[in-house]
């Protein structure tokens, strides 16, 4: 489905003006749906065995998961920026600078990571409230949504880099 949504979304935008995007598409989005479902089994599990309750969900475990969520979001989005410009070259492809690989793919790992956190908890609370393990809904409600979610985002992120790209 996420290739689906990825050829729709980018046949309208002009990758000619941000050639070697297609190399990051792939990388982004298995980042972003690994890091959001590991968040959202975490979640899951500390709500399920009573480690983590609502009442307090923004002290303690909620909050530091998902900061270190956000924050491995973002650090491998940078990597996979700088691979995906690496892959470019390597291979001779016509592609974008370095900026705007490590802009795009930052910009979209953030705010996907942003989105899908509050799908994660949000998913987690129903799930949770309506006598359901969390742990069996999370995974494939944030793997599915999240190829969406991303694919989104990178598409916004792609054409805010291309105003800025000459």
């Amino acid at each position: 489905m996420g290739e689906i949504l990825v050829g729709s979304f980018f046949g309208q935008l002009d990758l000619e003006m941000l050639p070697g995007l297609i190399v990051l598409v792939p990388a982004i989005i298995g980042l972003r749906g690994n890091i959001s479902v590991a968040l959202g089994s975490r979640l899951g599990s500390g709500f399920h065995l009573g480690v983590i309750d609502f009442s307090r969900s923004w002290r303690g475990e909620v909050k530091e998961n998902i900061i270190a969520s956000l924050l491995l979001s973002s650090f491998m989005s940078i990597i996979i920026g700088v691979f995906a410009y690496g892959t470019c070259r390597l291979f001779g492809l016509s592609s974008m600078g370095i900026f705007y690989f490590v802009g795009i793919a930052l910009m979209a790992g953030f705010v996907s990571g942003m989105a899908l956190a509050t799908l994660a908890i949000l998913t987690v609370y129903v799930a949770f409230r309506r006598g359901y393990d969390p742990d069996n809904i999370t995974g494939p409600v944030l793997a599915t949504l999240g190829d969406i979610i991303t694919i989104v985002c990178i598409l916004g992120a792609s054409l805010l880099m291309k105003g800025v790209v000459p």
